[in-house]
Parts: C-alpha cells; structure tokens; sequence
C-alpha cells in the first residue's frame, strides 16, 4: 500500500493575495514541515486560470481575479515551493474545484492518500469527495492543521462534512477514525451487557444535546431501541425540551418525563433555615437530584444507567460529580466534544441536535461563556498539545488538575496490616 500526498492549491492569491487569509497564513508553516518530512509521492494541484476570468462562471459568482496564470498569485506559495525542492513531485494545473486527473494519477487503489490545502470548504473537500468516489478502497485522509477555509466556520463545517462522509480527518499526527470508532463503541457496549445484565435496558436521561443524543443513538445501535428507555428531567418549565422529544422520537425508544422542580423545591425548603444554601451547592443540586431520578427509573425497568459525559467536559472538571459524571457505563469519556460530533453525524443524528449549543442546564450560560475558552482549542489541546494562547493553556491546566478527583475513585484509608 503506497502513501500520496496531495498539497491542494496552496497559491499566493490564497494565501496573502486576492483571496488570502489569515488562517491561511498561519498553515503555511506546519504544511510546509508536512511536505518536508512526507515520503512517498506528491500530487500538487494548482487552481489555473486566464485573462478571461470574470466571464467564466466561477468569475460571474467569485467576481475576484485571483490564480491567473503567469501572475505571482498563481505560484505556489514561496515556503511550500521550498519544501518541495529536491522532492519528486507531480503538478496537475485545474481550472475547476476539483478535478478528475487526481485518481487516474493513483495508480494504488488502495493507497493511504492525505489531502492538504486550500480552501478547505472549496477545492479541498470536492477533491477529497472525488477520490473517496472514484477510490472506494483507498484510505482518504484530511490533515486540518495543514488546511484553512474561506473562513474558520466554513473550515469546520467542511470537515465535519468530509467526517461525514467517512473521511479520516486528523489534527497532525493524531488520527480520529469515526467509522472504525463509532463501531468499536456499539461492540463495547454490547460487551459490557453481556457481562453485567445481557437482559437489562440502557437508562438513559435526554436532554437533547450532542452527547445525550449521540450515546442513546449508539446504544440503540447496540441493543436495539426496545432496550434504551429515555428519561427528560426539565426543572419546570425547559425552553429547548422540543429537542428532547424530537430525539426520543428519532429514535423510536420509550420514555419517561420526570419534571424534577418539586424534588428539587422540597429539599431546599426541607433544610435549616439557618443554613445559607451555596451558589455552588444550589448549581449542583439539579444533576443530582436528575441522576437519583435516573437510578430510581433504573431500577424499576432492570435498567443500566449510562453516563453521557465526553472527555473534553471531564478534562476541565465540567460535570457535578455523582449527578451527571456517575452512570453505570460511559460511551463517552474518552472522546473529545468534536470526536462526539463526528459519530453524532455517521449516526445519522440531526443536524440540530449535533450541533446544538452547549449549555449547562443550570444556569442558562453556554458551556464556552462558563469555561472561557472555546471547546476547539480544549479539543486541540488534549489531542495535540499544541494551544496558541498561553493564558488558556494555563487556565485549562489548572482546571484539569483542580478537577482530578472527580475521575478516581473515593479515597479510602487503609490501615496497616500490623493494626488489623
């Protein structure tokens, strides 16, 4: 199996020319190591173009001249143009998104291809869609951290596209093969049921978020939805509950509402008056009091109850420790927030519920307002280790190591052997 590289039209005009920007600027570096240090072949294409532009019908819809050839906007990037120097490398001129000469150039059609480049949204997912059609055996892979869109929103709707589509897409070195890990998950769950209840239900509580969607998802891809029992726990009255019963019904499983305002109200006015309840206590009685619904519907139903927490939440010690971070099983724990996504996309999930903005539930602040930070850089940071901010790599080291505890096990004294 033979490994190609494919360097997508990283040109001046997309870079710092007609059409550049800044994130462009900024791959230039790490995409220029890439084509370094890369052994095996390398395609590079260039978006080509003539003086009749503007009356193409790409100029009518992008009335910007940019790669016309000849010009210094067509030329490779200057840096990339360096780190092909001494390589052995193949140059395909297109006047089109993508271009059909990329998979007759293959001769492997099992080849590991990674595509890197520009525009991420544009040339590099049309070309990354025609060779995963005409190469259906080969490994197709995009590198983002060698790639930029038109802009960061449009980069990542791109790959999560491409993601969708059963395209690796990798951050450098690290490698996030959805297809391969959302089925090892289902095997996973299916394992853990056969070992501790092979005729118990999956409990599950629904929100209607990425992470409690994506886990009944893969639990009813697991065990059938006959077996996966949705529980929703507003407190009163929830603005966004719509989204809730619209996954139970994409889903088909049964469930149960448990509106957990009452419990919550009669523990607060059952404690001493005398006794100033917390903001942090009053934030976490909720979860708490949600998980206690969860066990109690559990083991009504012969039920295992699942925890919905992903690794980027656990990381920073964003979950109340026994409300939602308890569970029976977590299908979650170590996948970042994007890695969820992903599955959440091959799963076949709605847009809107993968997508949905994370808020805590508590107190009506997105998860990112409460954090400080944005879920992509955490995600970049656990994977990578790389972070461009070096306040929020501190910020997020503290969080990480204030928050260990909530993922080991309660400490307990052991007395000396002698003494017993």
């Amino acid at each position: 199996m033979s490994d190609v590289l494919i360097v997508v039209d990283i040109q001046n005009d997309f870079v710092n020319g007609a059409l550049g920007t800044n994130e462009a600027v900024n791959i230039i570096p790490t995409a220029a190591d890439k084509i370094r240090t890369f052994k095996g072949d390398i395609i590079v294409t260039m978006d080509t173009h003539f003086a009749d532009y503007l009356n193409t019908p790409e100029g009518k819809n992008l009335p910007v001249p940019h790669c016309i050839k000849g010009t210094d906007g067509w030329d490779i990037h200057p840096c990339i143009k360096s780190a092909l120097c001494g390589k052995d490398y193949t140059t395909i001129e297109k006047s089109t998104f993508g271009t059909m000469k990329l998979p007759e150039l293959i001769r492997d059609k099992t080849a590991n291809i990674t595509i890197i480049g520009l525009c991420t949204d544009i040339c590099v997912i049309s070309n990354a869609i025609i060779l995963k059609n005409a190469l259906p055996n080969a490994q197709i892979t995009v590198d983002s951290s060698c790639c930029a869109g038109v802009t960061p929103q449009l980069h990542k709707s791109a790959l999560d596209s491409m993601a969708s589509c059963q395209i690796n897409i990798i951050c450098g070195d690290f490698m996030f093969n959805v297809e391969k890990v959302k089925n090892d998950c289902v095997k996973w769950i299916q394992e853990f049921f056969n070992e501790n209840g092979p005729d118990c239900n999956a409990v599950i509580g629904i929100s209607g978020g990425k992470d409690s969607s994506v886990a009944a998802a893969l639990c009813v891809e697991a065990l059938g939805k006959d077996r996966v029992i949705g529980v929703l726990m507003p407190n009163g009255d929830q603005f966004d509950i719509s989204c809730s019963y619209k996954l139970v019904e994409h889903l088909g499983i049964k469930s149960y509402t448990v509106n957990i305002k009452d419990a919550i109200d009669g523990l607060k006015s059952a404690l001493p008056k005398d006794l100033p309840i917390t903001p942090q206590a009053n934030t976490n009685l909720p979860p708490r009091i949600r998980m206690s619904t969860l066990y109690a519907i559990s083991q009504s139903v012969n039920g295992r109850v699942v925890n919905t927490c992903n690794l980027s939440e656990d990381w920073v010690g964003y979950a109340t420790r026994y409300g939602d971070a308890a569970g029976d099983f977590s299908p979650l724990s170590n996948l970042t927030v994007d890695e969820v996504k992903q599955i959440g996309r091959i799963l076949g999930l709605p847009d809107d519920l993968v997508d949905k903005t994370p808020i805590d539930g508590l107190c009506g602040k997105t998860d990112e307002d409460n954090l400080g930070f944005a879920y992509a850089t955490l995600d970049r940071y656990i994977r990578t280790g790389e972070i461009d901010d070096e306040k929020i790599k501190e910020k997020i080291d503290t969080l990480h190591k204030r928050n260990l505890f909530k993922l080991q096990l309660m400490p307990t004294f052991k007395p000396d052997n002698n003494d017993i």
